[in-house]
């Protein structure tokens, strides 16, 4: 008798790992013109001062099997005070995230061990210019 054995890998996907909640842990931004000024910044948070620097709590986000996902953003106080949300795929290392007000976000991402590392060009002082290097962890939940 004969048989053969094949051994079938599965190897998950970016996408794969994507799936879930995750909560934000470390954030560093550096702006090279806030708020269109000569002025540079660099804002550094994680989890030991994240309340005290951004007065909110960690945002949560949760991307779905389906393409969508949304950012829920809570004040100290545990109320909902924003939500985002849109679609999102994945391209190579690239999560390309398109919110529903038009904005695109294309962050090279890692995960390892559920911490998942972002890292890309934003408008995160909302100056107008993409031109802020967001480096971003979040853990899953």
């Amino acid at each position: 008798m004969l048989s053969s054995c094949t051994s079938k890998e599965t190897k998950s996907t970016l996408a794969d790992d994507l799936v879930g909640e995750w909560r934000n842990v470390y954030l560093n931004v550096t702006m090279p013109t806030v708020g269109s000024s000569d002025s540079s910044m660099t804002t550094v948070c994680d989890s030991s001062n994240w309340e005290a620097m951004l007065h909110i709590k960690p945002i949560h986000t949760f991307f779905n099997k389906d393409g969508t996902y949304r950012s829920e953003y809570y004040t100290l106080n545990d109320s909902l005070f924003r939500k985002s949300a849109g679609t999102w795929h994945v391209s190579n290392d690239t999560l390309i995230m398109n919110e529903s007000d038009g904005v695109t976000y294309k962050l090279r991402t890692t995960i390892k061990n559920n911490l998942a590392e972002f890292d890309g060009m934003l408008d995160f002082d909302a100056d107008g210019k993409a031109d802020d290097h967001y480096v971003g962890r979040q853990r899953k939940h």
